[in-house]
């Protein structure tokens, strides 16, 4: 049930952070700020609202003058385009980047104008942590987001493994209230041979991604849910790479298992966005960030009704650790002191700031509108700030626009600050990258595959990089 609407209060965070200074460079020049997450020329309603918002913005802040320069993050160019001054101001990256980007002399700290403007202890603690080097602050949180099972009802009713609704469709729960979706790998094993063996169904129970780092993005998060820490500390204050420990092992015996009993959708090169297609039509269950939901809908015509949302299933103990995650703001290494305070104004401005005021609740309205108008399916937010009156306000926003049916989405939503994990703390892409040649071996080599084996073959590739990289 939605809350009420609460009524905007004005408050004088907006007009603080004016005062701070008033102009910046030389008399009667503009300071031009690129912002690097400005929405693509093919993103419409999207470019119409930013330009609207620029052109607000610089009437209410004359010294600044808003450029937007669309720039997607990519490891494979980024430092090209530093050395060329063809990176944006500030731009969007993942939580797993920072301190790579921090050690390549890409992005500069930001901590003295957060705390002029209030806001760096305002921001989730984990989050600012992945942002934190040397106790300096390198970014500000854009979003978050947490993996979890997406489910598709539909699939797995028909099988008889959820029961009717009475409305013509599937609950995700029992006649008693109980959860009645699967909360174990092994359950999930046991539902995939249901609906492939028993019934006759042509569809696989899980979609395993296994190419460009996803495969090991995803099986980290299996494995956490079997008992595994994946990189441990020694009092020496080195990192050991602990991707061979018995839970990990475990946990790739399942997938091994899973594939070998052909009960897993996809192929050696199976990559994240194929879950969108796939769960519409071809398999009932995948590992999914909550940000990506809304895609089902929108790139893989499957209605949100069809879905449900439940926490990550357990392998051992009861855990069910979601990976918690998302992509921070970073500013270039030569951003100058006054383009940083005028990028934080134009955040501010935009309601990407935990400051409220009626400006800022405006435009997140205006983008909840907009989202509105493409048809987008609106959900729950993972809240990138923990100011007590922006929460009140941000979700109380949120709630009158929530699209779905919360009762197939709570389960995760309702869950993932008690299950959040965060991400390993060095070298992650690196070492999902290791993990992808190990998942892919699986299904290579299906029943001939030796998963202790072949994690510790990761583990030592893993270790040779954090001795460069962290234990030098």
């Amino acid at each position: 049930m939605k809350r009420k609407s609460v009524a905007f209060v004005a408050l004088l965070a907006l007009s603080s952070i004016a005062s701070l200074a008033s102009c910046g460079g030389e008399s009667g020049n503009k300071i031009t700020l690129k912002i690097g997450f400005w929405p693509t020329e093919t993103e419409t309603k999207d470019v119409a609202m930013y330009s609207k918002w620029a052109e607000e913005f610089e009437t209410a802040y004359p010294q600044y003058k808003i450029k937007g320069v669309p720039y997607t993050y990519n490891t494979q160019d980024v430092a090209l385009k530093f050395a060329t001054n063809a990176l944006p101001d500030v731009w969007a990256t993942w939580f797993t980047e920072p301190e790579k980007l921090k050690k390549s002399g890409f992005i500069r700290p930001v901590t003295s104008a957060l705390q002029q403007f209030g806001w760096d202890e305002k921001m989730d603690p984990e989050m600012r942590e992945t942002m934190t080097f040397g106790g300096e602050i390198y970014g500000i949180p854009r979003d978050g987001y947490g993996l979890g099972l997406v489910i598709n009802k539909r699939i797995l009713g028909e099988n008889n493994l959820l029961p009717e609704d009475g409305k013509g469709g599937y609950s995700i729960y029992n006649l008693d209230g109980s959860p009645a979706y699967p909360a174990t790998w092994q359950q999930v094993y046991d539902w995939s041979n249901t609906i492939v063996n028993e019934n006759g169904d042509a569809s696989k129970g899980f979609l395993m991604y296994s190419a460009n780092k996803q495969g090991g993005w995803i099986f980290s998060n299996i494995a956490w849910n079997y008992g595994a820490k994946l990189q441990v500390q020694e009092p020496s204050g080195k990192w050991k790479a602990h991707l061979d420990c018995p839970e990990a092992i475990a946990a790739l015996e399942w997938i091994k298992q899973m594939k070998v009993d052909d009960l897993l959708g996809g192929a050696v090169t199976s990559v994240y966005d194929d879950w969108v297609s796939n769960i519409g039509s071809s398999v009932a269950m995948a590992v999914v960030g909550s940000d990506a939901l809304p895609n089902a809908q929108l790139k893989g015509s499957v209605p949100m009704s069809d879905l449900a949302f439940v926490p990550m299933p357990s392998g051992a103990n009861n855990l069910h650790y979601s990976l918690y995650g998302g992509s921070p703001f970073v500013f270039t290494k030569n951003v100058s002191d006054e383009k940083v305070e005028g990028i934080l104004r134009f955040f501010d401005y935009i309601g990407r700031s935990p400051s409220v005021s009626e400006t800022n609740m405006k435009a997140k309205k205006e983008g909840y509108e907009v989202a509105k108008a493409k048809n987008q399916p609106i959900l729950p937010s993972i809240m990138p700030w923990t100011d007590s009156a922006y929460l009140e306000q941000a979700k109380a926003l949120e709630d009158e626009y929530i699209s779905v049916d919360m009762k197939d989405y709570s389960p995760f939503f309702g869950s993932i600050q008690t299950n959040k994990h965060g991400e390993e703390p060095n070298s992650a892409q690196d070492m999902y990258d290791i993990l992808d040649t190990a998942i892919a071996s699986i299904f290579q080599q299906k029943e001939n595959a030796n998963p202790k084996a072949l994690l510790e073959t990761a583990n030592s590739k893993f270790q040779a990089i954090l001795d460069k990289t962290v234990n030098q």
